[in-house]
């Protein structure tokens, strides 16, 4: 089927991580995913070596070169390519779990005016001290309750900001393409690659979906499963860069687009840390206080950061796409 007459395709952004994909291609294999006529996966590559496209040529799997760019302008640059209906997105570092996953996220789509459907994360394996206790935590786990959140819920946290991070996943989650499309998918200056890290692209994905006025649904049916940081040296980095883009994000809500509500989150988000961290120091939090004052650290600097980079040039033209 090609790629115009597709409903579906699945991008997985990827750098250097050859096993991870051949980990993901194979679980979508083994629930029988790969053998849908309505769906492909597409491996987006920023890798440095050859592996990763011969893993992902081992499959029935499309494959897009994206050498030296970031992941967020890596999957704008699929979007751009891969006119389906749908476009679902997949870290490499998740697992399907069963065949079940992608028809839970699709059917909350019998409601027009959904948008972006995002679905639960829950750990693949708890065997290190920082995969327990960040799942311990809540890690990428949403929970069980399904929400739904159109404009109501954007117009009505007057003074607390958005909280998009209660239905944003972006490591799980479809959106359409027309909605990807007049919203200019995600912003290149944030994500993995890019010059400010962390989960900001998704978080800006979601508000803007919100800001259109389009329904947003965390729906906790469609499950899939996350590597965790393996040490608790790389749950220290990754919290430190996640606190760097949770405020620089709603620095661009409040610079950009006029959202004073996102003020808030700038003194929210470190003080919410900083509370963690006392409560760690009293043995009543799972993650030690060290982790969470490099969450701090980076809360003070996301602002910084986004000031910095905040003419970082766009490599994506939405305007020019099919």
């Amino acid at each position: 089927m090609s790629a115009e007459q597709r409903e579906i395709s699945l991008i997985i952004p990827t750098k250097d991580r050859p096993d991870n994909v051949d980990r993901l291609l194979g679980s979508l294999q083994d629930f029988g995913y790969l053998e849908r006529s309505d769906f492909k996966p597409v491996v987006v590559d920023s890798s440095s070596t050859p592996d990763t496209r011969q893993v992902t040529l081992s499959y029935p799997a499309e494959y897009i070169p994206a050498k030296g760019l970031g992941k967020s302008t890596a999957m704008n640059l699929a979007i751009d390519n891969l006119p389906s209906k749908y476009i679902a997105f997949l870290d490499d570092d998740i697992v399907v779990l069963n065949s079940q996953w992608l028809d839970r996220l699709m059917s909350n789509f019998s409601e027009e005016s959904v948008a972006y459907v995002s679905g639960r994360v829950i750990a693949a394996e708890t065997t290190t001290e920082a995969q327990e206790k960040w799942e311990k935590k809540g890690a990428l786990d949403k929970g069980t309750k399904r929400i739904v959140a159109g404009p109501e819920f954007f117009n009505r946290f007057y003074l607390h900001g958005v909280p998009v991070q209660l239905v944003t996943m972006g490591a799980n989650h479809v959106v359409k393409r027309e909605v990807l499309q007049e919203i200019e998918g995600h912003d290149e200056r944030f994500g993995p690659g890019e010059p400010i890290g962390g989960a900001g692209a998704d978080l800006d994905l979601t508000y803007k979906v919100l800001q259109h006025g389009h329904t947003v649904v965390y729906d906790p049916t469609a499950v899939v499963a996350h590597h965790h940081p393996d040490t608790m040296e790389e749950l220290k980095s990754k919290l430190y860069v996640y606190g760097i883009s949770d405020t620089a994000i709603h620095t661009k809500f409040f610079v950009e687009f006029g959202d004073a509500r996102s003020l808030f989150q700038l003194v929210y988000r470190p003080g919410q840390n900083a509370s963690r961290m006392l409560r760690s120091l009293a043995g009543r939090y799972p993650l030690p206080a060290n982790i969470l004052l490099a969450g701090i650290a980076g809360n003070l600097i996301g602002p910084y950061e986004y000031f910095k980079h905040r003419n970082h040039p766009r490599r994506t033209d939405f305007s020019s796409s099919p």
